[in-house]
């Protein structure tokens, strides 16, 4: 099955939105075995998404379309896809309730270019919004001796990924079983490079026939992606499962996780609540950055206590009581500084452990440190502190706090797993 995807929005072809949804559908699909051929963007315009689905039909067998789908005159897919398709489009009786139910929730009027968000095309499956408003839309089509399946999604990436995820993919999965069963399997490791990777997997990679082995590099990150061609999902599950744990036990000491968007938060929060740890943090180059990737984990109210964000020096004296002595001896972008972060939030909040990062982000350097160079710290009770020097050069902002946080949290790791 091939797949294509078609994003529609003048906003995405002139830049003002960047185009998340495609990626997120490919690799929704990757995780069933269907690959996606095509992506093209095109603006609100009849003529053009017209042309869109004339080359995707005659090329393609599954068929995405995201966005477009909204109460304005511009939001054109479905009508368009109809007309394509030689159908008629009608309003969907649940989704006008769940609509008009809206508004009337939020004492608001209805206008009435409101009804267009629950139009779906007759002969088709109507995909019900759950977060939103817009319907979506399965249909199936014969043509030139092949059948395309048309999928019809919001804009919006929640809205997207939900209906995405709740109801497509089972829907894909159904017809892809009468086919045969393609499957994957993500194994996602930290602190390590591909070209190692790929030397640990030598005998299995230069082997393979089915399963197969990819691997995908990331900055501090790898992921294994497993592929598997069986008849049953059961038989697929088994074999992926008994040749992920045997690559799991060559990089124990860097595993991180399954599946396809493991968070390496994710995987900290279930150390802390498999150890019984608590944890809070102090940040200065990542301006909460840790902490909210921590929390946005369910569950994670259970083991992160909380913390500190002292972006400025004089918030580090204020909040954390670091005396500025300490500051001008050893500047903010130094092990004490970085150490006396982490001590001090250990015991104003009572966890069990506490971790800090303190450095130069970038573009400029700071106090005479070049932007990369970070101190990250971890505190642990009854434990000497841990403090690591990184230098992250020639990085953007963001990887440099991504890799500053990337490098906390595997303090955090290794400290858990002695």
């Amino acid at each position: 099955m091939k797949a294509e995807i078609i994003a529609v929005g003048t906003e995405l072809l002139m830049g003002y939105i960047v185009n998340t949804n495609a990626s997120d559908i490919a690799q929704e699909l990757l995780d069933i075995g269907i690959g996606t051929y095509y992506q093209s963007v095109v603006g609100d315009n009849s003529d053009r998404i017209n042309e869109a689905l004339e080359i995707a039909s005659s090329r393609s067998d599954l068929i995405f379309l995201s966005g477009g789908l909204g109460p304005t005159e511009d939001d054109i897919t479905k009508q368009v896809l109809a007309e394509f398709l030689g159908e008629e489009l009608y309003y969907d009786k649940k989704q006008l309730e769940r609509v008009e139910t809206y508004f009337k929730n939020q004492n608001r009027e209805m206008t009435k270019n409101n009804y267009r968000q629950a139009l779906t095309i007759k002969g088709g499956e109507t995909i019900l919004n759950d977060m939103g408003l817009a319907a979506g839309l399965i249909y199936t089509q014969e043509k030139n001796n092949k059948t395309i399946y048309y999928i019809v999604l919001p804009g919006p990436p929640f809205e997207m990924k939900h209906m995405l995820n709740e109801h497509v993919k089972p829907y894909i999965r159904s017809v892809v079983a009468k086919q045969g069963v393609i499957s994957s399997k993500y194994i996602n490791l930290y602190g390590v490079g591909e070209s190692f990777v790929a030397d640990k997997l030598s005998d299995l990679i230069e082997t393979q026939t089915n399963p197969t082995i990819a691997i995908y590099a990331k900055p501090k990150r790898v992921t294994i992606r497993l592929t598997y061609n069986s008849v049953t999902y059961e038989e697929s599950e088994d074999v992926l499962d008994e040749l992920a744990e045997q690559i799991r036990q060559r990089f124990t000491k860097h595993f991180i996780g399954y599946g396809s968007e493991q968070l390496f938060e994710k995987f900290i929060v279930d150390e802390l609540k498999k150890h019984n740890k608590t944890l809070s943090a102090a940040e200065s180059l990542t301006g909460g950055l840790v902490l909210e990737k921590l929390t946005n984990t369910p569950g994670a109210g259970d083991v992160i206590v909380g913390g500190f964000v002292t972006y400025q020096t004089e918030q580090k004296v204020k909040m954390l009581g670091i005396p500025e002595e300490i500051i001008k001896e050893h500047t903010v972008v130094s092990a004490k500084v970085a150490q006396e972060m982490a001590e001090r939030t250990l015991n104003l909040t009572g966890s069990d452990l506490a971790i800090s990062l303190t450095g130069v982000a970038g573009p400029r350097s700071l106090e005479g440190h070049p932007p990369g160079k970070v101190f990250v710290a971890l505190a642990a009770r009854n434990h000497p502190v841990q403090v690591e020097e990184l230098n992250i050069s020639n990085k953007p902002r963001h990887v440099v706090r991504e890799v500053a946080e990337f490098e906390v949290l595997n303090l955090v790791k290794e400290f858990l797993n002695k």
